[in-house]
């Protein structure tokens, strides 16, 4: 529906497994490069694990997709395959009609196929795909077809590919006999920030996409903190956010289309939908160089403070332990933050009772601009930046650093909230219908 619109030849993030598209972060060139070597050596049986969504099957993909004119390829995708079922699939895979077979002739069946495969100078590999659903039968029948030998060689090479509990399961005692005879292992970690962005941004090029800036450099913390960096959940929040922009008539991906989405999507941030953490504190940001910028706060047009954003979340509200408390009724316990990452700020409201308004109108995120002020129950707030000259322009994110602090700024004691109500970490709700 929008590829006219944006000028894409193909859709970008598709949900398909199309090696591509293939993004190679560093964990996932290292996956490619394992998986390259365990293909040209007949000696090697690779596990390779990563979370849901973190790219495991396009990586498979794109190691089927070149050619292996000496090779024989079997893959089976286990979904609670019994033992038997998983040797007549792997039969069927190499040509074998194993239906009337019993389990010690498929076997048999299956161990004079790869000594002809490699009297004929071809070898055989064995994918196992979703890997985290074998059984300890199937794992024992892998590493009985994994120990043949002829003339001091292998013959056949086992590469797994699964979730986390793979390497669980392997690493359990009674399986010190599977674990020994495991050449390779790797993880694949989601991505960071950083590579949230530079994954968006490939996959747009791929598509034909022309417009560097079709998504706004300061929407790319929020993409990550609702998909968790995993590119299968990236893919489906960016594909509903450039339909949105397509019928709104809007030109450019930024936070509010990305909120939108998230609205329609029904999504919290990941951590809580995912992480077990019901009470996420802070945005997840990663630490960049900060310019100079500062909060004024004023009351009643006098100067009550100046707070420097020297820190990558500043929690604004009536509860003592924010960075900028407010004593005033209107003003909720934790009311907004402000976000800053590089020399890019803004302000975020935290679901409040009375709400955080800019000229008068009330936001739910907004990317703060230099001299604008923004009020809060009685308290006028104004941003001022001053960029450092060594300070990068736009958000840099070398490494993935959770910044979920405690909060230490506290008001005087015979000032402090002492409300009945007891006081938590909140969860900070990027899920709004109201939006800037």
């Amino acid at each position: 529906m929008y590829l006219d619109y944006f000028n894409l030849k193909e859709f970008p993030f598709s949900l398909v497994s199309d090696p591509r598209f293939l993004y190679l972060s560093a964990d996932h060139s290292r996956v490619k490069a394992y998986m390259e070597y365990a293909m040209k050596i007949q000696d090697s049986f690779l596990v390779c694990t990563g979370e849901i969504g973190t790219g495991k099957t396009t990586l498979v993909n794109d190691a089927l997709a070149h050619d292996h004119p000496h090779a024989k390829i079997a893959r089976i995708q286990l979904n609670q395959h019994s033992s038997q079922e998983f040797l007549q699939q792997l039969a069927v895979e190499f040509a074998i009609a194993p239906y009337a077979l019993q389990r010690v002739e498929i076997l048999d069946k299956l161990k004079q196929f790869l000594g002809q495969q490699f009297r004929a100078g071809t070898k055989v590999f064995l994918f196992v795909d979703d890997a985290h659903n074998v059984s300890a039968s199937i794992l024992e029948d892998i590493r009985y077809l994994s120990d043949m030998e002829s003339q001091g060689h292998k013959l056949l090479s086992v590469i797994l590919v699964g979730q986390p509990e793979l390497t669980a399961l392997i690493d359990q005692p009674e399986m010190e006999h599977i674990a020994q005879r495991v050449r390779l292992r790797c993880h694949i970690k989601p991505l960071s920030p950083s590579e949230t962005a530079h994954y968006i941004h490939h996959r747009l090029k791929i598509a034909g996409s022309r417009q560097i800036t079709l998504f706004s450099n300061a929407c790319m913390p929020v993409i990550h903190q609702f998909t968790g960096g995993r590119m299968r959940l990236i893919n489906t929040l960016c594909d509903y956010a450039l339909l949105h922009c397509c019928v709104e008539k809007r030109q450019h991906v930024d936070i509010a289309a990305i909120q939108n989405a998230a609205n329609e999507l029904k999504w919290e941030a990941y951590e809580k939908r995912f992480g077990g953490n019901n009470e996420v504190t802070r945005f997840l940001l990663t630490p960049a160089k900060h310019g100079t910028g500062k909060i004024i706060v004023k009351q009643n047009a006098q100067l009550v403070d100046e707070v420097l954003l020297d820190k990558d979340c500043l929690t604004i509200g009536r509860q003592s332990d924010n960075d900028i408390p407010i004593d005033d009724f209107k003003v909720s316990r934790y009311h907004a933050q402000i976000l800053t990452q590089g020399n890019i700020s803004y302000l975020h409201d935290l679901t409040s009772t009375n709400g955080t308004f800019i000229n008068k109108k009330k936001i739910n995120v907004h990317l703060l601009q230099s001299g604008e002020s923004f009020v809060i129950g009685n308290y006028e707030f104004i941003f001022m930046q001053s960029v450092n000259v060594d300070a990068p322009q736009e958000p840099q994110a070398e490494s993935e650093a959770n910044v979920v602090k405690d909060i230490t700024r506290q008001m005087p004691l015979d000032q402090r909230d002492h409300t009945r109500i007891q006081p938590k970490k909140p969860y900070i709700s990027l899920v709004s219908a109201e939006t800037d």
